[in-house]
């Protein structure tokens, strides 16, 4: 997606901010695989480029670009949680000692931490400190799905950035433009018209070519009962990507919601639509809901270092309950 650059339009909310003076610490809100991680990349280059053009955006060729381009920029410095992991405070305090140092190329030291939720408490604290008294020419850039989630100390010392709202129809363009079949881009589009970046990484993982078997075990699984969902665990278990499986999860468990409440429109899986709706008439709303929270937690579940097996067999389990109206933490196997 780094080559298709945000329109000028859409950045004029930042090329504002670039002009009156970046703050030192600026909290950026959106879900993951939205165009926010853009807009950050988009910040970010024009911050540490020598010349940024007239609308804001960084020139693509001077030392500091070339160096970031490169992945060799000395003064910027990226953390992120890997999937189902914290930010510990060693990374925290390895930051605190980068933001500390004198700008080796650019006018500024970047530090970019993602998803900011995944900080320790003791992470969050250590970087609290240096928030409270930044170094001079030393910017701080989180990104963060669940603000609330941060502390209220920290939340109160960042300015949020103000970012536009997805239009309607700009994922399936974006899909389109980096050469995905407008078939198969509509239909990324109506799952995640507002996380385009998340649709193309999908896309690229050869998700959309496995969603049609997971699909017909899915659905599936209620007639089935309880012992064949232990037994797809099983099977899932050794060579699933959870964090996939999940995408394709919520957006059955909208669908299933969406016709409960005979909203056809937005319906995403309408290959299934028949079988989709004999199955909402039937769920038991509690249990539907109860399916729907559970992977909404995923991430977090994962982060706990629970036993991705006995994880998927809950899930799956509480899948069946929807039908058999039995809680899924209540079967054993």
């Amino acid at each position: 997606m780094s080559a298709h650059r945000l329109p000028p339009a859409e950045w004029q909310p930042l090329q504002s901010l670039l002009q009156a003076g970046l703050p030192q610490a600026m909290l950026a809100v959106g879900e993951s695989g939205s165009l926010v991680g853009q807009y950050c990349d988009e910040l970010q280059q024009a911050a540490l480029c020598f010349a940024p053009s007239a609308p804001g955006l960084s020139c693509g060729t001077c030392r500091a670009c070339r160096l970031l381009a490169e992945g060799n920029h000395p003064d910027l410095l990226v953390i992120t949680a890997e999937t189902g992991k914290r930010i510990a405070i060693d990374s925290v305090r390895h930051a605190n000692e980068f933001l500390a140092y004198t700008p080796q190329v650019s006018a500024r030291r970047w530090l970019r931490l993602e998803p900011a939720e995944a900080l320790t408490t003791a992470a969050a604290n250590a970087l609290l400190k240096t928030l409270e008294e930044p170094a001079a020419r030393a910017h701080i850039l989180l990104l963060s799905e669940r603000p609330s989630q941060l502390l209220a100390t920290i939340r109160s010392r960042l300015q949020r950035l103000p970012f536009p709202a997805p239009r309607p129809g700009q994922c399936v363009l974006w899909l389109e433009g980096l050469g995905i079949p407008p078939a198969a881009a509509l239909w990324l589009s109506r799952q995640f018209a507002n996380r385009p970046l998340r649709a193309w990484q999908l896309w690229e993982s050869g998700w959309v070519t496995l969603c049609p078997t997971w699909i017909d075990a899915l659905l599936g699984l209620p007639q089935q009962g309880p012992v064949a969902a232990l037994r797809l665990a099983d099977n899932w278990a050794k060579d699933i990507d959870l964090l996939l499986l999940r995408e394709l999860m919520l957006s059955l468990l909208a669908d299933l919601l969406r016709l409960r409440n005979h909203r056809l429109d937005s319906i995403v899986h309408v290959d299934y639509l028949q079988s989709l709706e004999a199955m909402a008439q039937s769920a038991q709303a509690i249990f539907l809901w109860e399916a729907l929270e559970g992977w909404l937690r995923l991430p977090e579940s994962l982060m706990q270092n629970r036993n991705v097996g006995m994880l998927l067999e809950t899930l799956l389990l509480s899948w069946v309950s929807i039908w058999s109206g039995e809680k899924a933490h209540g079967i054993t196997s």
